[in-house]
C-alpha cells in the first residue's frame, strides 16, 4: 500500500489499494490489515473515510472486521451445502429478472483442466456452450459449460434457457454437484463480456455435476460481476 495521492474519493484510494493487494496475493487470508488510525495517519485523511474504505471491502467479501480488534483478510473459499439447483434458477428464485443470450455453442478438444474435470482425457471432445445472462440493460453474469459426451444427446440442440431443463427433458439430468467459490479479477476479454473495467474484482464459481452413476457430466465457470452479486448464507446453532 502506498498511500500515494489521487483524483479519487479518499476512501476509494484506500479501498483500491488494499484490494488489490489481497487479489494479486500480497496479502494472505488470515493476515491482519492496518488500523483505522495507522491508515488515517498514512493517507492524511478521516476516520469516515477509513471506515468507508473497509466498508466496501467487506461489501465485497474481502475483509472481516471485529470489533475492537480490527480487521483480517477474509477466506476466498466457501464450502456451504444447498439445494442443486441451475444459475438460472437460482437468480430467479432470489428476485432477479434476468434474460439468457447465446454466445456459442460447438464442439472442441478440452483443455487440460477440462479433462480433469470431467475425468477425460486431454483432447477429448466436449461440447462447449458459452451464455451470457443480463439483467435490465446490464450484462450480469456469463457461463462457459463443458459437457462430457452422453449418447443420444445433442447439445446443439441447446438454445440457451435452462441446462438443466434440456438434460432433464432428456432423462439426463444431474443429480448432485460440486462447487468452488471464489474471488478474482477480470482479464480484458472477461471484462469486456461483463461491459466492466478490466481488473476489477468478481465471484467466479466452478461447478461439477454428476449423474447417477457418479459420474460428471458438465463443468461449468460462471464469473458474475462483483459489484451485484453476493451470497447469502444462513447459519443456526446446532444448540
Amino acid at each position: 500500500m502506498t498511500g500515494r495521492p489521487s483524483r479519487a474519493p479518499l476512501y476509494r484510494t484506500i479501498q483500491s489499494e488494499i484490494q488489490r493487494d489481497i487479489l494479486s496475493g500480497r496479502l494472505k487470508p488470515g493476515d491482519w490489515l492496518p488500523s483505522e488510525s495507522q491508515l488515517r495517519a498514512q493517507y492524511g485523511v478521516s476516520q469516515t473515510s477509513v471506515r468507508r474504505a473497509f466498508q466496501e471491502l467487506q461489501r465485497l467479501g474481502l475483509v472481516e472486521r471485529f470489533h475492537g480488534r480490527g480487521s483480517i483478510v477474509a477466506s476466498n473459499e466457501i464450502r456451504a451445502m444447498s439445494p442443486m439447483l441451475g444459475l438460472g434458477r437460482e437468480l430467479r428464485q432470489r428476485g432477479f429478472a434476468i434474460r439468457p443470450e447465446l454466445l456459442g455453442n460447438a464442439e472442441e478438444p478440452a483443455a487440460t483442466a477440462v479433462a480433469e474435470a470431467l475425468d477425460l482425457e486431454p483432447g477429448d471432445t466436449v461440447s462447449h456452450i458459452e451464455r451470457r445472462y443480463w439483467i435490465g440493460d446490464d450484462p450480469f453474469v456469463f457461463l462457459d459449460h463443458y459437457l462430457a459426451p452422453q449418447p443420444g444427446i445433442d447439445f446443439a440442440e441447446f438454445t440457451g434457457d435452462s441446462l438443466y431443463a434440456f438434460l432433464s427433458g432428456r432423462d439426463a439430468q444431474p443429480t448432485h454437484a460440486r462447487e468452488r467459490v471464489s474471488a478474482v479479477t477480470l482479464s480484458a476479454a472477461e471484462a469486456d463480456r461483463l461491459q466492466v473495467a478490466p481488473g476489477v474484482a468478481a465471484m467466479l464459481r466452478e461447478r461439477t455435476s454428476f449423474g447417477a452413476d457418479q459420474r460428471p457430466v458438465e463443468f461449468t465457470r460462471y464469473i458474475l460481476r462483483g459489484d451485484r452479486y453476493h451470497l447469502d448464507i444462513d447459519l443456526r446453532s446446532e444448540r
